[in-house]
């Protein structure tokens, strides 16, 4: 009788908890964490560079008589990106390789306005202030020109990640997602800089061409 009695209540109790509680009780499930990315707005980059060079000669021997010349060299850059539109950029180059008499020294920093036409590409360009040397070493002329101002460039970014992968592992990804990052990792870069147009008593002009890897943390 004893187990009758213990066996109806404990239907009871069960019947009771289901009506009450609108039915079986699923259980307790952990919620999943869920990771935010966190990229890095810092990149750096390291290329190779032409530079073409001229002056007005201003000697006995060669009046009226514009010098031309053109080098390789390398350059160095690392930059910040603000957001979407908007960087710093600061660079450093040397251009001395077969040169014939000029020899091209640079330092700026540089705003970097910017806009992604693409998935992978993005415009952009570099208005800023620089320091730049051209020392001259030729027959009739050995001197050094420095020049202190306003510097301007255009330029092409490519972006060499995988932008599936980059969704999937939660990373940086064109179209810009408000992390600042223009791209992942590995990119390539291609511009055009104007260093100075018709400086000093020479009438200086010295223009570069850049091109390199970038590494975007």
């Amino acid at each position: 009788m004893k187990t009758i009695v213990k066996t109806v209540t404990l239907s009871t109790l069960l019947t009771s908890s289901t009506l009450f509680g609108g039915g079986p009780i699923a259980p307790a499930v952990a919620p999943v964490a869920l990771v935010q990315a966190d990229p890095n707005p810092f990149y750096v980059g390291v290329g190779l560079l032409w530079a073409g060079v001229s002056r007005d000669c201003q000697t006995a021997g060669c009046p009226n008589v514009r010098l031309k010349d053109s080098t390789w060299g390398g350059i160095i850059r690392a930059g910040w990106e603000y957001n979407q539109y908007v960087g710093i950029e600061g660079l450093a180059l040397k251009a001395t390789i077969d040169s014939d008499w000029g020899e091209t020294t640079h330092y700026g920093i540089f705003l970097k306005p910017q806009y992604p036409v693409s998935e992978n590409v993005n415009i952009y360009g570099l208005l800023g202030y620089g320091h730049t040397e051209i020392d001259t070493d030729c027959t009739a002329i050995y001197d050094t020109f420095k020049y202190d101002g306003f510097s301007y460039g255009i330029g092409l970014e490519y972006d060499l990640s995988e932008t599936e992968d980059d969704r999937i592992e939660g990373a940086y990804d064109r179209p810009f997602d408000g992390h600042m990052d223009q791209e992942r990792e590995w990119g390539l870069w291609i511009d055009y800089q104007n260093l100075m147009h018709n400086e000093g008593p020479a009438n200086f002009k010295s223009n570069i061409v850049t091109f390199g890897i970038t590494y975007d943390f």
